[in-house]
């Protein structure tokens, strides 16, 4: 019977414990051994590819199972094998070094966690770890030292069990989900009121269990988006970031988190691929013209915005291929609108600015009007031949968005910017006013621009961010704005308005967009072209 029981051919389950014999195998592979989880990967899956991305994750993944970091935020573009490292490999790693404690793995569905805790088992039995006899299902397996893993649905039960490590891996199962309000109120919910309330307590002063949430973004409220929110309450959590979009961003353009998270910096340069070996450039290219921008932005980018927009709609942006020989000498007016903060620290609000023409009255741009204006004799038809530049019902925007920028700068910054904005812009360009606002920048500040910058006007607002927002709303319903190419950044945050991360591009917006409206457009002595506008 001894021969049969310590016989690996008969003895499946190396459960040594039968004898009451200690198993040198436990004692080789147990937390003592303090095995590097590099060093697990390889002996697991010895063909995984240590591409540069994952040696981030990695690292920062064992800096959790050494106890020295217990909140892990990490986002990343669709099929870059995330699931593998965090949600497979990594719970089979901790379990071998713990196997007292509980790993806990949720995802969107039941089955999508019981596979990855499958594979945790698979690769944790793959470097010779046993497990106990009595308990090997792939939702709730066991170590004979009577730890493991726990796999469940978000929103599904985890009873009779507290974990030590949590992981949350993709809680939404597509759009329709993370688009719902009732499903992301829901999933917030059972996060709160059953998943936190399963996370084992620090013992002794140490941290209480560890957690690791990592999705694609889908949505700017997602789960993400609202442990973000969390951070400016009276518990921040301090959450360490690894924000990973597809294609590396310009500094001035990377997503602002708040004060108390650290966030992993990025190691490429503007415009590198995160994943050349799997996602070269060439491809993710093709993947943002058949993704379209919100879901490039979002799933790919990590910078969700709503689909339809809140108080500005998707369906209200109106874009313009004007040719660029219209561009210089064709507003009546145009306009250097910005909204300015003097702290340039990495943490700090952005500078924003946007240029803004507004066009000659429609009726004089009309063929029939040209035609008229050269003498010509027309055809009573003429009057129903539509405007080239306005394809939509006949009617044709009164204001374009030439560009948008923004930047982290100080006073000196802003100064030494607008000189070498003003300087470089074609004599058709150049702005009748340079507006800023007169109450968020002071007295002393304002003169001091006034001196520096021609044609600085220092404006009054009326009401609130929102409220002028809503003024604009109805301008951009109505057909009467619209925006060149390049203008990505803008659009994106009017329409996260007012609840994106920022908001200097849309205040730069509204301001240039009620000046212009207010001081030109009126002033032409035309009728308002609808009725409505400014009526919200």
């Amino acid at each position: 019977m001894a021969g049969l029981l310590l016989d690996p051919a008969s003895d499946r389950w190396a459960d040594w414990g039968l004898l009451d014999v200690a198993d040198p195998d436990r004692q080789k592979n147990g937390p003592q051994a303090q095995q590097a989880f590099r060093d697990f990967i390889v002996a697991a899956y010895p063909g995984y590819a240590f591409h540069t991305w994952a040696e981030r994750l990695i690292a920062l993944l064992q800096r959790v199972a050494d106890g020295e970091l217990n909140r892990l935020i990490v986002c990343c573009p669709p099929r870059l094998g995330k699931s593998l490292l965090v949600s497979k490999l990594f719970p089979a790693y901790w379990v071998s070094r713990y196997p007292t404690r509980f790993c806990a793995i949720a995802s969107y569905s039941a089955e999508l966690a019981y596979a990855h805790s499958r594979e945790a088992r698979h690769y944790y039995r793959a470097v010779g770890h046993p497990l106990s006899k009595d308990s090997t299902a792939v939702g709730n397996w066991l170590t004979p030292d009577r730890g493991g893993c726990i796999a469940a649905g978000v929103r599904g039960p985890f009873t009779g069990k507290g974990y030590a490590l949590g992981i949350i891996d993709d809680p939404y199962k597509g759009p329709e989900d993370a688009n719902s309000a009732g499903q992301r109120q829901k999933l917030i919910e059972w996060f709160q009121s059953v998943w936190l309330t399963r996370a084992e307590p620090g013992v002794n002063g140490s941290a209480g269990a560890a957690q690791v949430v990592v999705l694609t973004r889908w949505h700017q409220d997602d789960l993400i988006g609202w442990l973000l929110e969390q951070e400016s309450g009276n518990a921040p959590q301090r959450w360490q970031v690894l924000n990973l979009p597809a294609i590396a961003e310009p500094t001035q353009q990377q997503i602002k988190f708040p004060a108390t998270c650290t966030i992993e910096p990025d190691w490429r340069q503007p415009g590198e691929p995160l994943c050349p070996e799997r996602f070269p450039l060439g491809e993710l290219e093709q993947i943002r013209i058949r993704a379209g921008s919100y879901w490039w932005n979002a799933l790919y980018q990590q910078r969700p915005s709503p689909a339809e927009g809140l108080l500005f709609q998707r369906a209200w942006i109106r874009t313009t291929a004007r040719p660029p020989a219209l561009i210089g000498r064709s507003f009546a007016a145009v306009v250097l609108s910005c909204d300015l903060s003097f702290k340039g620290g990495a943490e700090n609000d952005y500078c924003g600015f946007c240029l803004l023409g507004l066009l000659p009255d429609q009726e004089a741009r009309h063929p029939a009007a040209q035609a008229k204006a050269r003498g010509e004799q027309l055809h009573p038809s003429a009057a129903r031949v539509r405007s080239p530049a306005d394809p939509q019902e006949g009617v044709v925007h009164r204001i374009e968005v030439i560009w948008s920028q923004h930047h982290r700068l100080d006073l000196p910054g802003v100064v030494n910017f607008l000189v070498q904005t003003l300087g470089s812009l074609d004599q058709g360009l150049s702005p009748d006013g340079v507006l800023i606002e007169d109450a968020a920048n002071g007295p002393a500040v304002c003169q001091l621009l006034q001196r520096q910058i021609p044609g600085l006007i220092a404006v009054r607002p009326t009401g609130s961010k929102v409220s002028r927002a809503h003024a604009v709303a109805p301008l951009l319903e109505a057909g009467q704005l619209a925006f060149r190419s390049g203008n990505e950044a803008l659009i994106s945050e009017l329409l996260g308005f007012p609840n994106g991360a920022h908001d200097d591009l849309a205040d730069a917006f509204c301001q240039g967009v009620i000046w212009l409206q207010t001081q030109h457009w009126r002033s032409q002595g035309k009728a308002t072209p609808r009725p409505l506008l400014f009526s919200r």
